[in-house]
């Protein structure tokens, strides 16, 4: 099995931005941190949710639209052929808010602890106690993600996303682009 961190494909699409001023009307409280602090947006709706723009934008205008993108370090925007394709898998690791022209919103909730990392092959910056959740070099112990199909990590304030196999088989076989797979878990930009 191969942990893989999700990061936007800037090369080749655009990167998908949600209106988050529109979006925090709708909940009580919530901060644009919610990803990190790994809350449930759900829990939080003052009313219905209303779906809010989003928008797409690199340097290069020649980029297309994805079908998937990381947003808010630790959440998703899907098309509807990306969350059609992957949404039978996310179902019970986090929630879906509809965006508007048929784009999706999936905030991912599940996480894992520091007990997952392997402390022998692993390195974090110590410059400063802000710093301490910056892996140098990340490693994580196979068995402990064992059945873990996209998730954060905890033990980073949930700052990024993380995949396995599965899941990056089923973006690839739907031909779902806009983001890549890097093995190196501490890999921060393209």
């Amino acid at each position: 099995m191969t942990t893989y961190r999700l990061l936007n494909n800037v090369n080749g699409f655009h990167e998908a931005f949600v209106d988050f001023r529109a979006m925090r009307k709708q909940f009580e409280g919530v901060k644009v941190w919610f990803s990190q602090k790994n809350e449930s947006l759900g829990d939080r709706l003052k009313g219905d949710w209303q779906p809010v723009a989003v928008t797409f934008e690199s340097d290069k205008k020649s980029n297309a639209v994805p079908d998937i993108s990381v947003w808010n370090y630790s959440c998703l925007v899907l098309s509807e052929k990306a969350k059609n394709d992957l949404g039978p898998l996310l179902e019970g690791v986090g929630e879906f808010f509809p965006l508007v022209d048929g784009f999706w919103l999936f905030n991912c909730l599940d996480a894992v602890g520091g007990e997952v990392i392997d402390h022998a092959k692993s390195k974090f910056q110590m410059e400063s106690e802000d710093s301490m959740h910056i892996p140098k070099e990340l490693v994580l112990l196979e068995e402990k993600v064992q059945g873990k199909l996209l998730f954060k990590p905890g033990f980073a304030h949930n700052s990024f996303l993380l995949c396995a196999d599965a899941f990056k088989d089923v973006v690839e076989d739907s031909q779902l682009g806009g983001v890549v797979f890097e093995k190196d878990l501490a890999r921060v930009f393209l």
